[in-house]
């Protein structure tokens, strides 16, 4: 009897051993699936923002971990140029401050350099420059920005020259933060410097 018994807490024990076996078993596949999910998913945020009514930029842009939208570098573009084309002898050094505040280190000595001499020209012959922004151009899944307009210059009070310029601006983003790589004078024909194929026909 006692053997039978025994036989039977067994046989008892060993089913509720195999069903907990299963149990187990199947908990491992989700848990596998979850963390194979997981790692799988792109970890990148991104954030879309809406401009004010009265901001410059009138499109929505967003910003993520690996790139931004073309809005976001035409209206850092502009930006740039407005702090580096517009000015005069009293706010030429603050507008260099904070345009090396978004300037990579790569390209900041000499570009530091070359704004400074402008601005010791332009306070030693009274000089006021001011860039209207004409037309944009931005790469195609690349940060480069060309921006074209008129720049016009005045002595004093009295204007001296209004001419049609063009700039390439190339940026960079690191960890959601953009930086301005480069800044220089871009050619009509080749204004956001695309890189050339084979036979040196452009794309």
């Amino acid at each position: 009897m006692n053997r039978d018994k025994q036989m039977k807490d067994i046989g008892t024990a060993l089913a509720g051993m195999r069903r907990w076996q299963w149990v187990a078993g199947i908990l491992s596949v989700l848990v596998v699936l979850l963390v194979l999910t997981v790692f799988g998913k792109s970890t990148s945020t991104k954030t879309i923002f809406i401009p004010p009514s009265s901001a410059t930029a009138t499109k929505p842009y967003w910003v993520a971990d690996s790139g931004a939208s073309p809005e976001y570098y035409q209206m850092t573009a502009d930006y740039v140029a407005q702090l580096a084309l517009t000015s005069d002898p009293k706010s030429a050094a603050y507008n260099i401050d904070r345009l090396m505040s978004i300037t990579h280190p790569s390209i900041q000595g000499l570009l530091k350099s070359e704004l400074e001499a402008s601005a010791s020209k332009m306070r030693a012959e009274n000089v006021t420059q001011a860039f209207y922004p004409l037309e944009y151009h931005t790469g195609d899944n690349r940060p480069v920005v060309a921006i074209k307009g008129t720049l016009k210059t005045w002595v004093g009070d009295k204007p001296t020259s209004s001419r049609q310029v063009l700039y390439r601006m190339e940026f960079s983003l690191d960890a959601g933060r953009i930086y301005l790589t480069g800044f220089k004078e871009a050619q009509p024909n080749d204004p956001l410097n695309e890189p050339k194929k084979p036979g040196g026909a452009t794309p």
